[in-house]
């Protein structure tokens, strides 16, 4: 017994010692199980918190976009801004955004967004937007007498009929008023930054190009870029000219001035516009009221219907560097011209009510050297100014009233350059044997707008009227005029010039992500009368106008 006794105590103590191991290591294995699972647990929450800061990066960025889009304003107001408002709204709340129509120059096209969501059609460089837009035309042009101006009806040369040119209509074919564009929009803090670049091919034509390849070249229309923060804006580079009407308030938009959407690129007779290099600053002092002044490039213009004195044509410096009859750089301004301008905006009966004031200054001087005159050194210098004003009154929904009127002492040349701002008088003074005179000239424009469903009606009448200023050449024996209207001048030296014209544009299909195609008419009837008409010689000119385009406006 005494031995079994002993063989039974170790072998119970090795039994024991057997077992501790089999039971720590059941409960480390747990341990680790345990320690897997969590990380499992760990991994998949780290995931959707991946996931959930992707999906809020991504409203962070939408919600950038929409606030992007809350400033910038299409040129042509094509797009609706209600959208743009709520989806900011909805990105805020955290709803899913309704994506925007593009931001692009849409001109005369009707374009909102759709519920299909289109994509944005927009490069993106840093975080500047760059955004293309334009055109592609094809247009017929029918006129009753054969100007052979292209896209542009030479208004103040219209010819008689008792000519060859008068008796014999013409019709082409052109792409010339296809466009291409693009437009900037940037934020830099406070500051916003809108750039805009624009052209077509309506610039200059070979005398044979019609006649094979159709080379038409292409045109700046406008360059430039504007910079605004709180209630300033400054503008600088090649934009239609502070003197251009206005649509509504103060803008770097093309789509706020009132410049007709008709085919012809002389638009309508008496329309104050040009299209030129400036430096401008606009004071927004109300939401309704804003001031602006603007320094513009100078030119002083003559034309070529005047006659200069024989002393004064014949002088060792050409006419055009003396007077600017041609247009040519040569032309020896005295100063920029100064712009001013202040819009009104009101709401009445929940339709807009706009008006504005405008005043120009402009100069001229001319010069002639002491060896021509065999007298005295001339020089002479004026000062010439104008004033302008027009409203836009919203009469009922779709329909608005349209005016214009400018009145000028030398400035013409807004007034698409149809006539002389300035001509030279010789006097017979032998201290001022020279003088620059100043021409008086005024326009007006009156008609309205009216869009029912997507079509656009729009209806203008205008007159454009110039005064007559001429002297005696005392160089001459016999008894001549020099100036501009006197007895026995020219055809071409018009007193008055009058149109009435007819447009509709009509939006045929369109789609945010695809573009839009119109077809758009205008009919135009245009009369001028000179200062002089000879005896059995008509008394006035006139010309029926009709275009008719059909047009691709670009995504």
């Amino acid at each position: 017994m005494k031995m079994n006794a002993f063989w039974i105590l170790p072998l119970a103590a090795s039994m024991a010692a057997a077992q501790a191991p089999a039971s720590a290591d059941k409960s480390l294995s747990g341990q680790l199980a345990e320690a897997r699972q969590q990380l499992a647990e760990q991994s998949a929450l780290l995931s959707q918190m991946r996931e959930e800061l992707a999906r809020q990066s991504g409203a962070i960025e939408q919600l950038r976009v929409q606030q992007n889009a809350l400033r910038a304003v299409t040129l042509t107001g094509s797009i609706d801004d209600a959208p743009r408002l709520q989806n900011a709204v909805l990105l805020l709340r955290g709803g899913a955004p309704f994506t925007p129509a593009a931001l692009v120059s849409r001109p005369q096209a009707s374009e909102k967004a759709s519920s299909a969501g289109p994509a944005d059609l927009f490069l993106r460089i840093g975080s500047a937007r760059l955004t293309p837009g334009g055109w592609v035309d094809f247009t017929s042009i029918y006129r009753s007498t054969n100007l052979g101006s292209g896209l542009g009806t030479t208004l103040q040369s219209i010819p008689f009929n008792n000519t060859t040119l008068g008796g014999l209509s013409e019709l082409r074919f052109t792409a010339q008023g296809s466009r291409l564009s693009i437009r900037l929009d940037e934020n830099i803090g406070k500051t916003r930054v809108f750039g805009y670049l624009e052209t077509d091919f309506n610039g200059y034509l070979a005398g044979n190009g019609d006649v094979s390849t159709n080379s038409d070249s292409l045109r700046l229309r406008a360059i430039y870029a504007n910079i605004a923060r709180g209630k300033w804006e400054m503008l600088g580079g090649q934009q239609w000219s502070l003197l251009t009407p206005t649509r509504k308030t103060l803008s770097p938009y093309i789509a706020d001035l009132f410049v007709p959407a008709f085919i012809d690129t002389s638009y309508q007779a008496g329309l104050t516009y040009t299209r030129q290099e400036q430096i401008r600053a606009v004071y927004h002092a109300t939401p309704g009221v804003a001031i602006a002044i603007s320094l513009e490039n100078p030119q002083q213009f003559s034309g070529s219907a005047v006659i200069f004195p024989t002393l004064f044509t014949n002088t060792e410096v050409d006419i055009n560097s003396s007077t600017g009859s041609g247009g040519a750089t040569a032309t020896p301004n005295l100063h920029p011209d100064v712009i001013s301008r202040a819009t009104f905006d009101h709401t009445v009966a929940g339709l807009p009510w706009h008006g504005s004031l405008a005043g120009l200054l402009t100069s001229s001087r001319v010069e002639t050297p002491a060896s021509v005159t065999k007298t005295v050194a001339v020089k002479d210098n004026r000062e010439g100014g104008g004033i302008a004003g027009n409203i836009n009154l919203g009469l009922f929904k779709g329909f608005n009233l349209l005016s214009t009127g400018f009145w000028s002492d030398g400035g013409a040349r807004y007034i698409g350059g149809t006539g002389p701002g300035v001509v030279v008088l010789q006097n017979g003074s032998a201290t001022a044997p020279f003088s620059a005179a100043l021409i008086h000239s005024g326009s007006g424009i009156g008609g309205f707008e009216w869009t029912v469903r997507n079509t656009t009606v729009t209806a203008l009448g205008s007159a454009i009227y110039f005064q007559r200023r001429y002297g005696l050449d005392p160089d001459i024996k016999t008894a001549t005029y020099v100036g501009y209207g006197f007895p026995g001048s020219a055809n071409t030296n018009n007193r008055v010039i009058k149109e009435y014209s007819l447009s509709t544009t009509t939006t045929l299909w369109k789609s945010p992500n695809y573009g839009a195609l119109l077809l758009i008419n205008q009919s135009s009837y245009v009369w001028r009368a000179p200062w002089y008409v000879a005896a059995g010689s008509p008394k006035d000119a006139h010309v029926m106008v009709d275009f008719l385009n059909l047009r691709y406006v670009l995504p």
